[in-house]
């Protein structure tokens, strides 16, 4: 799981509810949801009720509907929209956040930083939320920590912020402030499966198998198609020696999330150990649909072809993650494997096994075993070449052929 986000913002303005990312609705007094403006111990004081927020403009509703509405097919005429109800209703501060999330979806990260900074202006803390998963993404670590820090610090029980500083914490093995984060998001809504997920990772990394899983079970109960607490189960069964029962939470992740990548490599590495290489090659396969670039499903991937000996594949494979990444060892030496025990290049065996050496120097073993095999190759090139000149040394001394 990545960094805690709220997608596309469906709003019932003429009730004031809010609905985000599969949260409950906002109620009137701003409360609930996923981080609607205002809160009851929000900006006004700790215990001070907020102010319902004001009647929203009939004309600015219609528009925010029909957003709405074209906002899957055709993203351009939703923003243009919003940005009409705004210029209608200029304290509507869902549709500000909205026209971010859908610039955030068109790759127009710029644009989308700045209507989330204006969503924050309007008080609503989910923007600085989403700006700083957006500034997380960016590598920008500290910024991003600030922003979520900021988020709760205008509303304290904003989910999104809380659980993205609840990963923070657990990063950092902060584990009490990590649960405190998740427990203040499910003050907000009770009913947020991203705290379940957040909280049985958290109970993962510590070892309480029995109390993750039980966390886990309470999520699927709200969201039976949450793909990423089906795989946080799927790897607690794995701890508990249960590999049937966390093959089946990975596929049970898949099916409900086909783009859910996680759970495609979780299968694809039980399937491989299985000896199933074409059902692991399928996974990565769909690893790769989502993640081109992901290093270790094209490692994998090559492996699991060298098991089916489509070698080819599997050297293509190799040479794409060393094209990637220049220094990968483990590229380099599957590589000196495949062409020391599969395709009989030795020359590229030695020279890839002389990368590993050259790439990695803290695995003593490793390093013991590349050495063995460089000295096993370098035999065995010389015992070729020995064995090409006895042979051209016989064809000479041969007598000719007996004339007719």
């Amino acid at each position: 799981m990545g960094r805690m986000m709220h997608g596309w913002l469906s709003v019932l303005l003429a009730t004031g509810f809010a609905i985000g990312c599969g949260g409950q609705p906002t109620k009137p007094d701003g409360t609930g949801g996923t981080g609607g403006a205002g809160g009851a111990t929000g900006a006004g004081g700790a215990g001070e009720e907020a102010p319902p927020p004001p009647p929203v403009k009939k004309e600015a509703k219609e528009l925010f509907d029909n957003a709405a509405k074209v906002q899957s097919e055709n993203p351009e005429r939703a923003i243009e929209m919003l940005k009409d109800a705004v210029d209608e209703d200029p304290a509507l501060g869902p549709a500000y956040f909205n026209i971010g999330v859908l610039y955030e979806r068109m790759g127009k990260m710029d644009e989308a930083r700045e209507w989330y900074r204006k969503a924050t202006e309007k008080g609503y803390g989910s923007g600085q939320s989403n700006l700083g998963v957006l500034l997380e993404k960016e590598g920008r670590r500290g910024e991003a920590i600030g922003a979520f820090n900021q988020a709760v610090q205008a509303h304290p029980l904003n989910g999104p912020a809380n659980l993205n500083l609840a990963l923070e914490h657990r990063q950092q093995k902060q584990w009490a402030e990590a649960v405190k984060r998740v427990r203040t998001a499910l003050k907000e809504d009770s009913q947020n499966v991203d705290a379940y997920e957040v909280l049985a990772k958290i109970y993962y990394d510590l070892g309480r198998y029995e109390l993750a899983k039980l966390v886990c079970f309470t999520g699927i109960k709200i969201d039976e198609k949450a793909a990423g607490i089906h795989n946080i189960l799927g790897l607690v069964y794995l701890k508990l020696d249960d590999v049937t029962r966390a093959l089946g939470s990975f596929e049970q992740a898949v099916a409900a999330d086909p783009t859910y990548v996680p759970a495609h490599m979780n299968i694809g590495a039980i399937t491989f150990s299985y000896r199933d290489y074409e059902t692991a090659l399928k996974h990565f396969d769909a690893v790769l649909q989502q993640q081109p670039k992901n290093i270790t499903a094209l490692l994998s991937r090559a492996v699991a072809a060298r098991g089916l000996e489509r070698f080819d594949e599997a050297e293509a494979g190799y040479k794409k993650v060393i094209e990637l990444d220049a220094d990968n060892v483990g590229a380099h030496y599957n590589l000196g494997i495949l062409y020391q025990e599969y395709t009989q290049k030795l020359d590229q065996a030695l020279a890839s096994f002389e990368q590993v050496l050259r790439h990695e120097s803290r695995d003593a073993d490793l390093r013991k075993d590349v050495t063995q095999r460089i000295q096993a190759v370098r035999i065995q090139i010389q015992n070729l070449k020995e064995l090409e000149e006895m042979q051209k040394k016989e064809a000479q001394q041969a007598p000719p052929p007996a004339e007719g």
